[in-house]
């Protein structure tokens, strides 16, 4: 049980490969450059275990595993 706890918090502590943890990346999609927030962390700068970053974009939550 300790283990679990111990992957938990280094996963929620983890700072977010895509915007090296400020929350914040550099998207040129329009042809100029903009600041955004980043969708891979939400913004929080720490990885989400389990987050969808590309779920926005196709219009809801991610595809249900069951069906």
């Amino acid at each position: 049980m300790a283990e679990e706890d111990a992957t938990a918090t280094e996963t929620e502590t983890r700072p977010c490969p895509p915007c090296r943890g400020t929350g914040r990346i550099v998207s040129r999609l329009g042809g100029s450059a903009q600041t955004v927030t980043c969708p891979w962390c939400e913004g929080t700068g720490h990885v989400i275990a389990g987050h969808d970053a590309q779920a926005a974009k196709r219009g809801g939550a991610p595809p249900d595993d069951a069906a």
